[in-house]
């Protein structure tokens, strides 16, 4: 019998470290020192009476910006990831569950970052009582809500479109729903997650404006996070040319560190879970990749959790137990009819009962009629909510609100109705920036909604904003796919050129469209051009790069059997679109829809009104309504400006994209 014994090379005893280490423990080092930086300023005391948080425009102190800013991307990034593994396979593996979660994921994706930040930074202030942590939190939040929505829509669909012969392969494996989720699912889902990934981070600079400059009730001033968000909102403010383009470029020595540092690596480690019987003839490479797995360091720190693993592998292992049928006997499905009326029924009160209180919170007790009659809107005189002129209407007897908003109700009962007025009183309403109604006495004379509260011709007219807003958003979205699906696809199908293409995209998806505002701004008053149509090209920066990303992900998972047959077929041009690229794709592409439609929704906030020093253009729509609202803290106005950008996001959702799911589902799946 022939013996075979270990050669004398494998049983040498090996040093602890080899020559890569000496690479990857200083960089190690080096990544726990600059996060113990970030964290020390992430958590600095911050009260009541501490002074108003602000940037300097001296470039020195960016790469501390940059640092910080970075720590809240990746903090939110590592939020969206555990949301994602949660929420999306509860929709994906839950029926049920299904018809309330992802409608409710289609309306969270579309409400405004500026909604999120002005509801959630007084809860982060009072869970973080004294700490800087507070506004962090909300600024983290914040970012989140712009990364989470993509990388969940993307999961879920790849949950819902796993082939089918993969699953009866673990159904005889008899893998149980924990393994099958890790071994199977998770694998499956990982390179389209991959890039929805990458892309939301890079989403998430368009953003780091808004979320970075924080109102805070109670104080006069926005409060300035250290970072490169809160860099350019000053740069900004102050019409700095050359500030702007220090911004610019450390916006790009970022972008440039997390792409071979993080998703460079990750992406090539994610080319193992594709999906094809025949090897590829280009891989996506990293040096970072192989790096770490040639230093004996990190290998020991992946063996780590290994006995945990193996642990819960054991403990989640189906033993004797049956396994689920993939589908259901016939005598449960009357069964399940009865349980899932019940569940419609449960959800239909649940979702009556919730439109009450948020009516109530909107319009007041009397739901917006007291007396038999309809109430009229109650308009805030001071909407710039200058503290001057609040000073002034202070010091005439009327009293204002602590955001600065003086109602008009309060001057009709200082008036007598609009007939007694001072002549300093008539002097102040005929500022520029007071909006008074021009008979005064006739607008008193009318009912009004409570102070702070919305009237039903208020909502009729915000409903007419919404629907300028959707045009743009529709034209957008339309004019991006049919420029950057062929792009997308091209490059998608050569790793080679994927590889250098990759940073750039990057980049360009993480350029805040706040650096171009001096150039639109300019360019509009100069040529004295419509602001309503030629802000919307700002609106492209929120949307184009999701269907980017998805066309990129969607042709380069693209099994290399099917390419291969394509090519021995002859396909070339219209058909090989008609016949492989387009249905191999589609999923990916009605995920890049959808979620490029969200991301113009939420973008239509920051392009609706531009600001460049002392000029700013608004344009009419849904998103210069909540920018107009959003005072530091949330508001039924807001509130009414949120439910309907939400309410006409899941109607377009419903009515287009939701459609386009179930015959990606059914019929362009990888069977």
């Amino acid at each position: 019998m022939r013996r075979l014994f270990p050669s004398p090379e494998a049983l040498r005893r090996r040093a602890p470290f080899s020559r890569w280490d000496l690479l990857v423990i200083p960089g190690v080092l080096a990544l726990l020192a600059l996060l113990t930086l970030a964290l020390e300023g992430a958590t600095a005391p911050y009260a009541p009476t501490s002074p108003d948080l602000t940037v300097s425009l001296d470039p020195v102190h960016l790469p501390y910006y940059g640092l910080r800013s970075l720590f809240r991307m990746l903090a939110a990034l590592l939020l969206s990831l555990l949301f994602t593994f949660t929420y999306a396979t509860a929709a994906a593996k839950l029926p049920r569950a299904e018809k309330v979660l992802i409608p409710l994921l289609d309306f969270l994706q579309s409400l405004p970052i500026l909604g999120f930040l002005t509801a959630t930074t007084g809860i982060f202030l009072g869970l973080f009582r004294g700490s800087l942590f507070g506004l962090e939190a909300a600024s983290i939040f914040a970012i989140f809500t712009s990364q989470v929505w993509n990388m969940a829509f993307s999961f879920y669909t790849s949950l819902r479109t796993v082939p089918k012969e993969l699953q009866e392969a673990a159904a005889m494996l008899r893998l149980s729903s924990w393994q099958r989720f890790w071994k199977l699912e998770v694998p499956f889902a990982m390179p389209g997650l991959v890039w929805n990934a990458m892309m939301s981070v890079s989403g998430g600079w368009f953003f780091v404006v808004a979320s970075e400059v924080i109102s805070v009730v109670g104080r006069e001033r926005d409060q300035y996070l250290p970072g490169v968000g809160a860099y350019v909102a000053l740069a900004i403010e102050r019409a700095d040319f050359r500030a702007m383009l220090y911004a610019g470029l450390t916006l790009f020595v970022l972008v440039l560190l997390y792409d071979q540092l993080l998703f460079r690596p990750v992406v090539a480690w994610a080319e193992k879970f594709k999906f094809e019987q025949s090897a590829p003839e280009e891989t996506a490479q990293s040096w970072v990749l192989t790096l770490l797995q040639r230093a004996r360091l990190t290998r020991r720190i992946a063996r780590l959790p290994q006995p945990l693993w193996e642990w819960l592998w054991r403990q989640s292992a189906r033993k004797n137990r049956p396994g689920a049928a993939l589908e259901p006997p016939p005598r449960l499905r009357s069964r399940t009819r009865r349980a899932d009326l019940a569940f419609n029924l449960a959800v239909m009160l649940g979702a009556l009962g919730l439109l009450g209180v948020l009516l109530g919170y909107l319009f007041g007790p009397g739901l917006g009629f007291g007396g038999g009659q309809m109430l009229q809107p109650n308009p805030n005189l001071n909407p710039a909510l200058s503290p001057a002129i609040a000073q002034r209407f202070a010091g005439l007897g009327i009293r204002p609100d602590p955001d600065q908003a003086v109602w008009l109700s309060r001057l009709c009962a200082a008036t007598q109705g609009g007939t007694v007025l001072e002549e300093g009183l008539k002097m102040l309403l005929r500022e520029p920036g007071v909006k008074a109604p021009p008979d005064l006495k006739q607008a008193c004379q009318k009912p009004l909604a409570p102070e702070g509260k919305v009237a039903w011709p208020e909502a009729l007219e915000v409903l007419r904003l919404g629907l300028f807003t959707a045009l743009r958003v529709t034209l957008v979205v339309l004019l991006a796919t049919l420029f950057w699906l062929p792009l997308g696809v091209y490059i998608g199908l050569r790793p080679r050129l994927a590889r250098f293409v990759q940073p750039l995209a990057q980049f360009g998806a993480a350029f805040p469209a706040n650096l171009l505002f001096p150039l639109f701004v300019v360019a509009i008053v100069h040529f004295r051009l419509n602001p309503e149509v030629w802000v919307s090209p700002l609106m492209v920066l929120g949307a184009q790069w999701y269907i980017l990303f998805n066309a990129v992900a969607g042709a380069a998972a693209i099994p290399n059997d099917l390419k291969e047959a394509a090519r021995m077929y002859g396909l070339r041009g219209g058909l090989a679109w008609r016949r492989l690229l387009l249905p191999a794709m589609f999923p990916a592409l009605v995920t890049g829809g959808i979620t490029a439609s969200g991301g113009t929704w939420n973008a239509s906030i920051v392009a609706e009104v531009v600001r460049w020093g002392d000029t700013t253009l608004v344009a009419t729509g849904l998103g210069a309504y909540i920018a107009r609202w959003s005072t530091g803290a949330f508001n039924p106005h807001v509130g009414l400006g949120m439910l309907a950008m939400g309410l006409l996001v899941l109607a377009y959702n419903r009515l287009l994209w939701r459609p386009l799911y179930r015959l990606a589902e059914e019929r362009f799946r990888l069977d």
